[in-house]
């Protein structure tokens, strides 16, 4: 009996040993959560192309501490509530050691706060509303968000196209559109110019043309559109059909608006702030360029797909500074205290978890095309 018992504890005791290198993980997991199909997935697929870029690279350099880095990407299709389902079957099921993600604000707000409980590292490469890292001190972003947004277009409207009257539209209930209006409105009263207008519509809206009918009446000179660019170009179309001649701004949601307008002459008249331009013409710029449209055969479309790159960059140097994927505090001090090269610029974060970077001013000539106009230093 004593025999057969030692045997059993012999066995198990093997069996104990031969399951402990099963149990380590042979790639360091992140979780990706995108916007990957529905009307916004172009910025969704736009940042999935970035991070993936980005951990290619890694990877072919041999991954972080001798392993390869493993992205498991998760559809939120927009939705807040489906951007908390991913989150939770990363974390809990999948076993990811950090988030790159989400896109769109409304569904990062939501992901941040289960983040923000867990004490998992997360970086959005393109949620710009202020709130989603406030009081949240493991989440991070690698774009500017939209009160700088707004400040930035102000001071070029006031500036560079030397409005005095100027008035704004966006859409109601969204955190983007609302907070970028917002904070324009606020910095132009701040530089004197009359806020003469300021227009709402509905989620879905495409005709505009009682709110430009109003702008029209009130001699406003510069109109801000805090909007996507989908939206934008159905305004920019409607406002010719009135003969409502003014220069529109907007922020880094306009970005897209030529693969949506027919009428790409309108575009000369339209100026937004954006976090990347491909006219940069540093060394890692060109080679992000180039490697981009190796991999995808295109060139990139949209700023998000290079702070996307960035985002992947800063978690992988924080991950690889720390040397342990599973201590999630350490690789979150890492990322607090870091000074990243990226391709949108030299990144380090501010007490609110934000980059302290520069904005990229644009505009389009008659055939679709970005022209790249100024780059704006944040204001200390």
């Amino acid at each position: 009996m004593k025999k057969l018992l030692a045997l059993v504890v012999a066995l198990a005791l093997a069996a104990s040993l031969v399951a402990i290198p099963a149990l380590a993980e042979d790639t360091i997991k992140i979780g990706g959560i995108g916007v990957l199909t529905g009307p916004y997935a172009m910025y969704g697929v736009g940042v999935k192309n970035g991070v993936d870029l980005y951990i290619d690279e890694i990877n072919a350099a041999g991954g972080i501490g001798g392993k390869k880095v493993e992205m498991l990407w998760e559809d939120s299709e927009g939705s807040p509530d489906k951007a908390a389902n991913a989150y939770n079957k990363l974390v809990q099921n999948d076993g990811v050691c950090a988030i790159l993600g989400p896109v769109l604000s409304g569904a990062t707000d939501a992901v941040a706060d289960l983040a923000a409980a867990d004490g998992i590292p997360m970086i959005t490469a393109s949620a710009t509303a202020y709130d989603i890292t406030t009081d949240r001190p493991n989440v991070f972003r690698t774009c500017f968000l939209d009160p700088f947004q707004g400040k930035v277009m102000a001071d070029f409207t006031s500036q560079e196209l030397k409005a005095t009257k100027v008035a704004a539209m966006y859409k109601n209930g969204d955190d983007y559109s609302v907070g970028l209006k917002d904070a324009f409105v606020a910095e132009a009263k701040t530089l004197g110019m009359e806020v003469v207008d300021e227009e709402a519509s509905a989620d879905k809206d495409v005709d505009f043309k009682t709110q430009l009918t109003n702008i029209k009446d009130s001699g406003a000179e510069v109109v801000f559109l805090a909007y996507y660019g989908d939206a934008a170009s159905y305004i920019l179309t409607q406002a010719k059909e009135l003969g409502l001649s003014v220069k529109f701004t907007g922020g880094d949601g306009i970005s897209n608006i030529a693969g949506s307008i027919s009428d790409k002459s309108l575009l000369t008249n339209m100026y937004y702030s954006d976090h990347f331009s491909n006219s940069a013409d540093s060394e890692i710029v060109k080679k992000y360029l180039a490697d981009y449209q190796t991999k995808y055969g295109e060139m990139p479309s949209i700023s998000f797909s290079a702070t996307a790159y960035d985002a992947a960059k800063v978690l992988c140097s924080a991950i690889a500074t720390v040397g342990d994927p599973t201590n999630a505090s350490a690789i979150v001090d890492a990322i607090k205290t870091s000074s990243t090269e990226g391709v949108t610029g030299t990144i380090t974060f501010d007490d609110h978890n934000d980059p302290i970077k520069s904005a990229f001013i644009l505009n389009f000539d008659a055939e679709g095309n970005q022209v790249f106009v100024k780059q704006q230093a944040p204001q200390q």
